[in-house]
């Protein structure tokens, strides 16, 4: 047990619904639910490695254990799972069956790694794609430079998907990915594709059907200090705590 514990720990209810997609491993010396809850304080909190609390396992056996887990895609079927559960106790079918897609562009830190500006949104830095079900539950992320193009990564976004979402049908986007080929969608993937258009009559914010949504899953990401910009050297580490904040923000709707 803990020497102290805090508001981002997972509680006893939650462990059991995550504990089966990590435990049951080889043995290690600092308990599984520890380094996980370790890793959503960092997500949450958005403090440096080095200054992880003493209650916790050392730093460098968290990051250690965060590589392997990524290795394995751990966090990806975790994902996957809670997700399951989460639309399971809304009455929903595990499986979505439209999906809507976007992305976020934010500044990087001084510490490196690939990155480009964005001229459209004036930020020099990375982009946070992901994919969504219409509850808003995160079904894929991916981490690129701020100056691609939304079209250059979607077909690679919508793969991370597929075997993951049986009844998936359709996918929304906005005008940001109208040079995405219908067609070359529906023959890879099997899915429609549709790209919702604002009435060019109105003016300023509009909140558009269906596509709010995923405005709204940014907005929860908003919550984790460590996503308010991208402090990671590596883009697939950017996308772990994408991941992180994902399986808190679904957890806490288990107990």
């Amino acid at each position: 047990m803990r020497s102290q514990r805090y508001g981002s720990d997972l509680t006893d209810a939650q462990w059991q619904a995550i504990a089966p997609q990590l435990t049951g491993r080889r043995p290690t010396k600092h308990h599984t639910r520890h380094i996980l809850d370790a890793l959503l304080y960092l997500a949450k909190t958005g403090c440096q490695w080095r200054y992880l609390p003493d209650s916790f396992p050392p730093w460098q056996t968290v990051y250690y254990h965060l590589r392997r887990w990524m290795a394995r895609d751990l966090l990806t079927g975790l994902v996957h799972h809670l997700r399951r559960l989460v639309r399971r106790n809304a009455g929903r079918n595990p499986s979505p069956s439209l999906a809507i897609i976007d992305s976020q562009s934010v500044k990087t830190s001084h510490v490196g790694g690939p990155r480009s500006f964005d001229g459209g949104k004036k930020v020099k830095g990375r982009k946070r794609h992901i994919l969504t079900d219409t509850l808003g539950l995160l079904l894929a992320v991916i981490v690129h430079p701020a100056g691609d193009n939304d079209s250059q990564w979607s077909a690679r976004l919508l793969d991370r998907v597929q075997g993951c979402a049986p009844r998936l049908e359709g996918v929304l986007a906005d005008q940001g990915y109208a040079a995405v080929p219908t067609m070359l969608i529906w023959r890879l993937f099997g899915w429609l594709w549709k790209v919702v258009e604002r009435d060019p009559a109105q003016k300023g914010f509009v909140v558009v059907k269906q596509r709010w949504v995923v405005e709204r899953t940014f907005a929860w990401f908003g919550g984790y200090r460590r996503l308010s910009k991208d402090y990671e050297a590596r883009p697939a580490v950017s996308e772990a705590m994408v991941q992180l904040a994902a399986i808190r923000l679904m957890s806490r709707r288990l107990g």
